[in-house]
């Protein structure tokens, strides 16, 4: 073994040694020979999660990390008392908008967020305490609890023929043609706003009848497996034509399918993506973002007078869902259009017939 200048095995990750976990062998000192192979794979733990997970941990983690500041208390590694406190404080706050308590599911995210962190760090979470868990299990059951329920309606073919009406009376030909290939495929797909912001000209397949699209990863499809939306041309609104339109005026040719525009909406953007390194994506620019989609669908549902209150970007997947339905169309068909692996998930998106 090459006798260089030795680097400890936990100087990288920095995780404190936990009794409690499973001892692994280790080399009492690793030659600086395999620093950089080391540094290597350690950085893909920055793709453990995805961007949106990791922000909204970041934000929960910040406001229990203010509680315990407040009140004086360790946030890491927490007392699973002090997390029970958290809980307390937290199921109690009233909602300025809608005058509701906090849902059950974002009391769960917070505990997520504490959890994800302890672990980061090493340490055992207190999330997993059994009196942690009890008081879980108590406010699932709480029907004395005045939370908000809303949950944003779908988008079927009433609402996004008039979605496309007010698209049309944007005043450049450029607008009006990306504009409407994103509100059509994200509607038809059933896309997720990150996933139609993340789709690439070489994902797409324009085939005799049908548009196929290509997800390489996905909510559902961590993993990178093989995944493909198969989108008729003969279904009312459909995404082929648009798509294919958008891609003739904007002259895109390759890389991401959705391009930011210039102020003045008269072309699109210098576009730019870099490929090597995680500070790369500091310098992506051009394209569109999830928010960037939601904040245009915002703004869309106003103009046309649905209230952004109860629509949304998430509207087009959950009216995707619900037409199907109304198509009379199966479980089992709905599942391979929206990626869904569960047919109980598809309860979420679902809206009952009138």
């Amino acid at each position: 073994m090459n006798k260089m200048t030795p680097f400890q095995t936990g100087s990288l990750l920095s995780r404190p040694a936990n009794t409690e976990e499973k001892q692994f062998y280790e080399e009492r000192e690793l030659p600086l020979s395999i620093l950089d192979d080391y540094k290597s794979a350690a950085s893909e733990t920055e793709y453990e999660i995805s961007a949106n997970t990791r922000r909204a941990y970041t934000s929960s983690f910040s406001l229990f990390s203010n509680y315990c500041s407040e009140h004086r208390l360790n946030t890491l590694p927490a007392d699973p008392r002090t997390v029970i406190s958290f809980i307390g404080y937290q199921k109690e706050l009233i909602q300025s908008r809608s005058g509701a308590q906090l849902s059950r599911q974002t009391l769960t995210s917070r505990l997520a967020a504490i959890r994800y962190f302890h672990i980061q760090a090493g340490y055992h979470s207190p999330t997993e305490h059994p009196l942690v868990i009890r008081v879980m299990r108590g406010l699932s059951r709480n029907k004395q609890r005045t939370v908000s329920d809303y949950d944003q309606q779908p988008i079927m073919y009433d609402e996004l023929e008039m979605l496309l009406n007010v698209i049309e009376l944007q005043p450049h030909a450029i607008t009006r043609a990306r504009d409407k290939a994103i509100i059509q495929l994200g509607f038809q797909g059933g896309f997720r706003r990150s996933e139609l912001a993340d789709i690439r000209v070489n994902h797409l397949s324009f085939l005799r009848d049908k548009l196929k699209v290509r997800l390489p990863y996905s909510k559902s499809n961590q993993q990178g497996q093989r995944e493909w939306k198969n989108l008729p041309q003969s279904e009312p609104f459909a995404a082929f034509d648009a798509v294919k339109h958008w891609l003739t005026v904007s002259k895109i040719q390759d890389g991401h399918l959705f391009r930011s525009l210039t102020r003045d909406g008269r072309q699109v953007r210098d576009y730019s993506v870099a490929t090597q390194g995680i500070e790369s994506k500091k310098r992506n620019s051009g394209f569109l973002r999830g928010d960037d989609i939601y904040q245009m669908i915002r703004k869309y549902c106003t103009k046309a007078g649905l209230s952004h209150e109860f629509y949304g970007a998430h509207s087009l997947r959950s009216g995707c869902v619900t037409q199907l339905h109304e198509n009379d169309k199966d479980h089992l068909y709905i599942m391979a259009r929206t990626g869904h692996t569960d047919p109980r998930s598809l309860k979420h998106y679902l809206k009952p017939k009138d």
